[in-house]
């Protein structure tokens, strides 16, 4: 399995010009994780747990992923992340736990989030203050959480677009059938649709891993041509 830097395949070609321009191969030490063998004793008390494909899962997210690191305009602050993808060990679990599990992100501003790997290859955010909080699938796997950054670190060089009455979250959705949604991306709490030079993502992530916090969206252009289109096209979802 070589590393995602040295082989982007799988990735689309934007995905693969960010991870080129934007992002470096950090050291990482991976050794805080149980061992193989502990690894496999602990798997095996998990229930429905496919203990040779998780192990395998693990162990790829590692050689391909390990050490990936770039600032990220997906997060606040614009962090840097840094990709490290450590198992959880028995003392990580709780008594409710029934997904194996792993680390898979750091980063360098304190958010009050983690983000994990499950066994099935998702990749999930938990909110890490007091209470109990929901695991919240926010990517189906690795290389999707890929995409959406780039397609982030791509708009930042284009035209934000907005209306004085901006239509709402709901009347936005109401006509996303209209754009050409980028499968790529595609996520269980975002999406990035495209069309006419133009770009529209919708991000719940928040709302679901905060209850009570809201749903956003944001549109960017291209070029002026895209603009008129995004607005156009707004003003068709506010009417």
């Amino acid at each position: 399995m070589r590393h995602v830097l040295d082989d982007p395949s799988g990735l689309s070609p934007r995905a693969a010009h960010f991870l080129r321009h934007a992002a470096e191969r950090a050291p990482i030490d991976l050794s805080d994780g149980p061992t193989t063998d502990e690894l496999r004793s602990l798997l095996s008390r998990l229930p429905d747990v496919d203990v040779q494909a998780t192990l395998t899962l693990f162990r790829r997210t590692a050689a391909r992923y390990g050490g990936l690191r770039y600032p990220s305009l997906a997060w606040s602050f614009r962090a840097a992340v840094t990709f490290v993808p450590v198992p959880w060990a028995a003392d990580d679990y709780s008594r409710e736990d029934r997904d194996a599990m792993a680390d898979l992100i750091e980063h360098d501003v304190a958010h009050p989030y983690v983000v994990w790997l499950r066994g099935d290859g998702r990749v999930v955010y938990c909110f890490t203050g007091p209470n109990s909080s929901p695991l919240v699938p926010v990517f189906p796997n690795v290389d999707a959480l890929l995409e959406a950054e780039a397609l982030y670190q791509d708009c930042a060089t284009w035209i934000p677009v907005s209306l004085d009455a901006a239509p709402g979250l709901a009347a936005v959705e109401a006509h996303v059938a209209r754009l050409t949604l980028i499968r790529e991306a595609r996520g269980y709490t975002e999406r990035w649709w495209e069309q006419d030079g133009f770009r529209l993502h919708v991000w719940k992530t928040f709302a679901a891993v905060f209850p009570g916090s809201g749903a956003r969206w944001a549109v960017w252009a291209r070029n002026r041509s895209g603009e008129l289109a995004a607005r156009s096209f707004l003003s068709q979802a506010r009417a």
